[in-house]
């Protein structure tokens, strides 16, 4: 794979790549050297970019599933990338595009009901002081969860408002960034160093440390909104051209690439 990332940056000259979209890196592939596997990653993510309109022209965000990433472009250049957690294959993160409003720092959490069901409802009942601990409150039949460090979403999420629910936020469990296979959601995404991706957000003078001055300052929910609203792909992609023209192959984590439709009901499951 070496001799076949060298022969590509060699296609894709570094003066070239910022003005090629992903699927026209894809496009310029030459397969002939590939396995089999590598060829039907390449084809299936190509034809997904196809499917796609074409990206914008300024800020957006995209989700690459397989990758376990989340990068930030400004038009066809790539400002930066973070580690991502992703849905479990038997609670996928679908496939979609949406956009981002703002960044919400010590989000409460609405429970949803399947993970009330699961485990957050039996919990209230059983051992109601460790609930309220934990910062749970129970309303009739609603359930959520205070801000804190408890909480599911962690100190941040963004406003991503969706059709599937599908949250972009922080998380208590930041140790589980480490793993190199990150399939661990109800669906949601979970982001690593989550003020500093929403400093790359909300765009300069904001950085890391402003972000965690003013959540610990006011501890209470704050929603600072973004210039204008971001772009957001969420897709599937098992193979990528990396900016310095490498070819990137990633598990097939949903078995998408041999057919299967991929649409997956995250929904409700997901935290949001």
């Amino acid at each position: 794979m070496a001799a076949l990332a060298g022969s590509l940056a060699f296609a894709l000259s570094a003066s070239a790549q910022p003005a090629a979209s992903p699927a026209e890196r894809l496009a310029a592939v030459d397969t002939a050297p590939l396995d089999a596997d590598a060829r039907l990653k390449v084809a299936a993510s190509l034809a997904r970019w196809q499917a796609l309109p074409s990206p914008p022209a300024g800020r957006w965000l995209l989700v690459n599933i397989p990758a376990y990433e989340i990068s930030l472009y400004d038009g066809l250049l790539r400002t930066g990338t973070w580690r991502a957690i992703v849905g479990k294959p038997k609670t996928p993160t679908p496939r979609f595009a949406g956009n981002v409003t703002g960044v919400i720092l010590n989000p409460w959490w609405e429970v949803p009901k399947s993970i009330v069901a699961e485990s957050v409802g039996r919990l209230v009942a059983r051992n109601p002081k460790k609930a309220a601990a934990q910062g749970y409150v129970r309303d009739g039949d609603r359930y959520r969860q205070r801000p804190g460090p408890h909480n599911q979403l962690g100190l941040m999420k963004l406003d991503f408002r969706n059709a599937y629910s599908v949250g972009i936020h922080d998380t208590p469990s930041r140790q589980l960034f480490e793993k190199e296979k990150r399939a661990f959601s109800h669906g949601c995404i979970r982001v690593d160093d989550p003020f500093a991706f929403a400093a790359a957000l909300l765009g300069e003078p904001t950085s890391r440390d402003s972000l965690n001055t003013v959540r610990e300052t006011n501890p209470d929910t704050q929603r600072l909104p973004l210039a204008e609203p971001l772009p957001v792909i969420v897709g599937y992609f098992t193979a990528e051209v990396a900016d310095d023209g490498a070819l990137r192959l990633f598990d097939d984590v949903y078995k998408l690439d041999r057919g299967a439709s991929g649409t997956a009901p995250a929904g409700d499951d997901c935290a949001r």
